[in-house]
């Protein structure tokens, strides 16, 4: 059975659902949610070939102006050019503020797709149904759009929530191992910033994603959104709590920047959660028995040799262009306890160069 949750917000509040074959009803959810039903749909072009029946659904029968605009998805499409002929596209086909953008891949369409529908007559709906693990359990929830600009990660966006999202299970049928440990890394971020007993439930059984069992999936899906909507909830726009989200991402951001965005962002965010430890070990935040109960989870799931080519002082200073720094300090975000997690915190560069040195050996 579908499971709901609800994002409460002050004034965009919407709903989640996640499940199986919950496509099928696709045009009771648009009206049940009162959604546009003018819709260009922005698609992973890889998704559209594999699901091409799942997307029959999609149908003028019930959409009286239906177009999708497929994109051959790589980090690089993130940026104002794709922008541009996507708006383009928009207004050739004579869409007016009584659009739907329904954003169907993972998190390079949710992020593009979803900062075209706010920019695009000054904001239509959106409508965001991811097909990865990473986009299921993250991106597609919390507002935040954005592309890519002179080789940093996201520096331009807005904060824009969608009307609906629909997790549907049956994308994930389709996905690669190395897309599903991408989608472990945001989902083992939420075990850090969960319970103890929900940190244990997912070290026994986080491998049961790779074999496709449907009930631990689900669960670790729901109580991943559960969590990100709490917080969203308390802190929409990333003043206060909010920041707890992006631990270990100060270094998974400068990780993917350093190499050109050629690695997975859940490869780098395990790794970047693996070198937070070991930063909060050196800033005496965590002791040495903590610290190995931490990495116990992130250095489990292996993310290759990528770390071998970065080199310390310019991930540094990709870090001190970081959009989440006060007063030119790279801030970050550590880990003290389970669901204890410290912001804003400021380490020398001694100390950032040798959590990366150590984490450079522990994927060795």
């Amino acid at each position: 059975m579908p499971k709901k949750i609800k994002v409460n917000l002050k004034d965009n509040s919407y709903n989640i659902w996640i499940g199986s074959s919950i496509e099928n009803n696709i045009y009771d959810y648009f009206k049940k949610y009162s959604i546009h039903k003018n819709i260009l749909i922005v698609i992973d072009e890889i998704v559209f070939f594999k699901h091409k029946k799942l997307l029959n659904i999609f149908s003028k029968k019930y959409f009286p102006k239906i177009n999708f605009y497929r994109l051959n998805v790589k980090e690089s499409v993130k940026s104002y050019k794709t922008v541009k002929e996507i708006q383009s596209f928009l207004l050739e086909k004579n869409y007016s503020r009584d659009t739907a953008i329904v954003a169907i891949g993972g998190g390079v369409i949710g992020d593009l797709a979803g900062f075209v529908a706010s920019t695009y007559m000054r904001g239509v709906h959106l409508v965001n149904i991811p097909t990865t693990l990473l986009g299921m359990v993250d991106s597609s929830v919390g507002g935040k759009t954005g592309i890519n600009f002179k080789n940093k990660k996201n520096i331009i966006g807005t904060f824009y929530q969608p009307k609906l999202v629909l997790v549907d299970m049956q994308f994930l049928s389709t996905l690669s191992k190395d897309e599903i440990t991408s989608g472990l890394g945001e989902i083992i971020k939420y075990g850090y910033l969960s319970d103890e007993k929900y940190f244990n439930y997912l070290i026994k059984n986080y491998k049961e994603i790779y074999f496709n069992n449907a009930n631990v999936i689900q669960k670790l899906i729901y109580n991943s959104l559960l969590l990100k909507s709490s917080v969203i909830e308390k802190d929409e726009k990333e003043n206060s709590l909010r920041k707890i989200l992006n631990l270990g991402h100060t270094f998974a951001h400068a990780f993917e920047s350093d190499l050109n965005f050629k690695i997975k962002h859940g490869f780098a965010v395990i790794a970047g959660l693996s070198s937070s430890f070991y930063l909060s070990d050196q800033l005496n935040i965590i002791n040495k028995k903590d610290l190995q109960k931490y990495l116990s989870l992130s250095s489990a799931i292996k993310v290759g040799t990528f770390l071998n080519k970065i080199d310390n002082k310019n991930i540094y200073k990709i870090m001190r262009s970081d959009k989440k720094n006060i007063d030119d300090k790279v801030r970050f975000v550590l880990l003290k306890n389970i669901g204890e997690i410290l912001v804003d915190v400021i380490a020398k560069p001694s100390q950032v160069y040798s959590a990366l040195d150590k984490t450079k050996k522990l994927y060795l």
